[in-house]
């Protein structure tokens, strides 16, 4: 079902150009702004103009549910921090008045408790960090409005099948003709459902990866390891003969294995496991019990959520917050454990020093049936010594902040085009790169992890 066009009005907005993205000439999404911020009502909107979107802004909850009650709003963006009503107060009064509105959560990495309330309460379909990434965010409205589409869509679909349902019921059975005529549009529609219940799930795991980049642009989350670990944990997965419905949860615990780290303090992000105190890696580590809760509410993602708050138990029992032992540690998180050491050992996170593959393989290996589960480590192991594999070393990709000296790039990649292959930076060469950066719109910089030079 398209989204409705309605007549411009006195209230604050602005109609806009076409979104030749979703939208098609005969279509326009309402976009709620709500934050006490003028400047960041300014921004949403610039961010915005070049879509056909009708745009309101509000600088109050308040002020935002007088606009609802006289506009037909498909997506609202709130602000965290409000006076007098927060944004999870005024998104749970939107998910009891307006259940159908697309609500997305504005909010600073100190709210991690008030963005679990809006979770929770709120309903909300995700929330998105302060200050924000414009491309990420267009991608993350775009989808969410797309996915509102399709569900209405699939809506319709449904009431057209209980309408031929009950006009069947009607039909005399020497009507037979009729009959088959009747079923054969009761087939395609259903074809059509499934159809678009497919397109659906993949909106779901696209708009997944995209809040994983968000993740990994907090100052501190490496960023290109969450894609790592979801695809080399989806090979083990599928070598270990795990559910396809295993996998996919697998898969999303891998992507937002890092989100409960949101909350921790940069002094801590960049801190060693290793060179930490007692209380300070208690902390560390709760950060997975955070992601957990975080999470839980969500129902696509609660299994995922469970994956996330176990990935720091051992096969010895002697890992957290649980001390589950052997087989009584979920699958998932004994992959998600062993593929999340094997990549932090390689840059250092963990002990300070970077480390080879050789060296974290063999480290792997003498903490065999001791902190990772034995058959999950040799098919590990094995899969990163298949003959195809020439460099066994992660390549991961990372953004252009996190770029230095002493990496070693595997591509660099501007507009399409193929920069730098195979070579160790110096600072003259991350000098290059980054004035390519203010040349070109799309700068792809893939890395590997470890110390040796590439094979040759």
């Amino acid at each position: 079902m398209p989204f409705a066009r309605t007549t411009p009005t006195s209230h604050a907005h602005d109609d806009f150009h076409r979104n030749d993205l979703t939208m098609d000439a005969t279509s326009s999404a309402h976009l709620l702004f709500v934050d006490d911020e003028p400047n960041v009502l300014k921004a949403l909107r610039r961010l915005f103009r070049a879509q056909e979107y009708t745009l309101h802004h509000a600088e109050s909850g308040a002020d935002g549910l007088e606009i609802l009650r006289h506009h037909p709003i498909d997506l609202i963006i709130s602000d965290m921090r409000m006076p007098q009503m927060d944004g999870a107060e005024f998104l749970t009064q939107v998910a009891e008045q307006w259940p159908n509105t697309i609500r997305i959560l504005l909010t600073g990495y100190a709210d991690l408790e008030s963005t679990i309330a809006a979770v929770n309460n709120g309903k909300i379909y995700c929330y998105c960090g302060k200050p924000w990434e414009d491309n990420e965010l267009k991608i993350l409205v775009n989808n969410a409005l797309e996915q509102k589409r399709m569900r209405e869509e699939r809506q319709h679909l449904f009431e057209i099948i209980n309408q031929q349902n009950q006009q069947l019921k009607t039909l005399n059975a020497s009507l037979e003709e009729q009959v088959d005529k009747r079923t054969r549009q009761l087939r395609k529609s259903l074809s059509m459902i499934e159809q678009t219940h497919d397109a659906l799930k993949k909106q779901y795991a696209e708009s997944v990866k995209a809040f994983a980049k968000i993740i990994e642009m907090r100052p501190g989350i490496k960023s290109g390891h969450a894609k790592y670990i979801a695809e080399t944990a989806k090979e083990v997965a599928q070598r270990l003969e795990m559910d396809p419905t295993e996998i996919k949860d697998l898969i999303y615990a891998a992507l937002l294995l890092q989100i409960g780290k949101m909350n921790l303090p940069d002094s801590l992000l960049t801190l060693p496991l290793m060179s930490m105190n007692p209380q300070q890696r208690k902390r560390f580590l709760n950060h997975a019990q955070e992601g957990h809760n975080l999470l839980k509410g969500i129902e696509p993602l609660r299994n995922a959520a469970s994956l996330i708050g176990h990935q720091y138990e051992y096969f010895d029992g002697s890992g957290h917050p649980a001390g589950l032992v052997g087989q009584a540690i979920p699958k998932g998180a004994r992959i998600l454990a062993l593929i999340r050491d094997y990549i932090n050992y390689l840059d250092g996170s963990i002990t300070g020093v970077k480390m080879t593959t050789a060296q974290v393989k063999n480290w792997l290996l003498s903490k065999r049936a001791i902190l990772y589960d034995p058959e999950v480590l040799d098919i590990f192991l094995a899969w990163l010594n298949e003959p195809e594999a020439q460099d066994d070393r992660p390549v991961i990709e990372i953004s252009w902040t996190q770029i230095q000296a002493g990496m070693e790039v595997a591509e660099v990649i501007c507009n399409g085009v193929l920069y730098m292959k195979d070579q160790m930076l110096n600072e003259k060469n991350v000098e290059d790169i980054l004035n390519l950066r203010q040349h070109g719109k799309n700068l792809v910089i893939w890395v590997r992890l470890g110390n040796e030079r590439i094979k040759q």
